[in-house]
């Protein structure tokens, strides 16, 4: 009796404590479904962007899990004999396990995170995606609204520059009401902003971001003597080495101090095979901030740039834009297609002196406005497909959904790849949602080898890879006050 008696002890304590591989599979579990989630939250947002619905951002920053395991164990001995029922001995035995999970979904409404999400990408950011080896094609079209081409005639000008828009809503109008494409430099006046913008991005063949410190000068020609000038030895000695800079210049014998920019500063920048080798062989691109910035090209692989001194006596050229009226069939390029096909290569650049200059200029957007992008983006690629489809006639090439290029005219590496889609093959299938009662998939990276995914000639899909960068900057955003705080939490035996 003892013996029974010491095992259902043991077995009760036993019990009553939770089985660590209990937790283990449960948290695993757990996390599956915060990233099943999250993922899912995030192609909503883009769905409802391609229908001009509000935005609604939610987050599951906790989930709860009460675990009960008990054991019970009944020994029943009863001395003599039973008329009823001849038995001597009973035994019993219960076991149960229960769980009880719980979650909470935190809506970020506040007015810290609607602001983040609408405030332009800081540029950091964007050379962090660059630096992990994020394609240079997804992030041109992912975090750059538009560009500006400005080409400068002279040293005292003509200025002029032009706007392309990374807009593919505003491209359906232009392909719907045309007949055919130009060729070689007409092209340009019979493609929609969107066309030329992909276009720009494929001739920029190298693209990178590059941090540098700007400094100015303060003083020159400064030679402090020991004997005389020990206050100011010593007031050099306390200068901060983060934001000031004494360099001592060997040819004049005397010091130059210089005020550094406290936070690094981020150029973009590509190499120009057509710069003379004169000058340094990279070009640069300025970001433009809603105000306009000129860098200097050393600012694309030195660590440190010295501003360019303000020269009042030089009169100050103004930019001329130039606007393109709308697609046509003509008989040679306007003057807004001359600066683009001089640009991308299609028209011969010749330069006198140096000139013409040409400087890209990027626009950079903000999270939300890229859920927008991205929407529009799914928007235009159903609009193209339907309109080809019912019009077979039409002799033109585009993508849907887009790829990184067209394979038949520059077969660059990955020029066939997607760049974001929603119907993929529910077989390849990362994760399948339904929205307004229609199923969205969005495939793996790489197809699943075998019968699944033979169709699309083994072409990656960059779908999910745009969605992890859309997570973290939405996770940027996000600050402690949208996340409610858990009070206590209980875990039962």
């Amino acid at each position: 009796m003892h013996r029974f008696l010491a095992l259902g002890i043991s077995i009760l304590l036993g019990g009553c404590v939770v089985s660590p591989s209990t937790i283990h599979q449960d948290s695993l579990a757990f996390g599956e479904v915060i990233e099943d989630t999250t993922n899912k939250l995030l192609v909503m947002n883009v769905l409802r962007a391609r229908d001009k619905a509000p935005l609604h951002f939610a987050d599951i920053p906790v989930i709860r899990e009460s675990m009960q395991q008990s054991f019970s164990l009944g020994f029943l001995e009863i001395l003599g004999s039973m008329v009823a029922a001849n038995l001597r001995d009973t035994r019993s035995a219960t076991m149960s396990v229960q769980k009880s999970p719980s979650f909470d979904i935190n809506h970020l409404q506040s007015k810290e995170f609607i602001t983040g999400i609408s405030s332009p990408i800081d540029a950091g950011v964007v050379k962090y995606w660059l630096d992990r080896g994020l394609d240079r094609r997804i992030a041109l079209l992912l975090f750059f609204s538009g560009v500006e081409i400005v080409e400068t005639h002279a040293e005292n000008g003509p200025v002029n520059t032009i706007k392309i828009m990374n807009s593919p809503r505003d491209a359906i109008d232009a392909i719907k009401s045309r007949q055919a494409l130009g060729s070689g430099d007409l092209r340009c006046d019979t493609q929609s902003d969107f066309e030329r913008y992909l276009k720009l991005i494929n001739s920029l063949k190298t693209f990178f971001a590059h941090s540098y410190r700007e400094r100015r000068v303060l003083a020159r020609g400064m030679s402090p003597d020991a004997a005389k000038d020990g206050r100011n030895l010593q007031s050099f000695f306390a200068l901060d080495q983060a934001k000031t800079q004494l360099i001592y210049d060997k040819g004049t014998s005397a010091y130059t101090l210089y005020a550094l920019s406290p936070d690094p500063k981020v150029a973009f920048c590509f190499y120009d095979n057509r710069t003379p080798d004169t000058a340094s062989p990279s070009q640069y691109e300025t970001m433009q901030m809603g105000t306009s910035s000129t860098i200097d090209r050393t600012s694309c692989f030195q660590t440190v740039v010295d501003a360019a001194p303000d020269d009042s006596t030089r009169p100050r050229i103004s930019q001329t834009p130039l606007f393109f009226t709308g697609p046509a069939q003509v008989k040679e390029p306007s003057r807004y297609c001359g600066i683009y096909n001089r640009f991308t290569g299609d028209s011969p650049l010749t330069r006198v002196n140096g000139y013409p200059r040409q400087v890209l200029r990027l626009q950079i957007r903000s999270v939300s406005e890229i859920f927008q992008f991205l929407g529009d983006l799914m928007h235009y690629q159903d609009e193209v497909r339907r309109h080809f489809d019912g019009n077979p006639q039409l002799k033109v090439k585009l993508n849907s959904p887009v790829t990184f290029g067209y394979c038949a005219d520059d077969p660059s590496p990955g020029c066939n790849d997607f760049f974001f889609r929603l119907d993929a093959e529910s077989c390849n299938s990362r994760f399948t949602l339904s929205y307004r009662s229609v199923n969205y998939s969005v495939a793996n990276l790489s197809p699943a080898p075998g019968a699944c995914g033979q169709s699309e000639g083994g072409r990656k899909d960059h779908t999910l890879e745009i969605l992890s960068v859309l997570h973290q900057l939405v996770n940027l955003n996000k600050s402690a006050t949208d996340l409610r705080a858990t009070p206590s939490v209980q875990v039962l035996p």
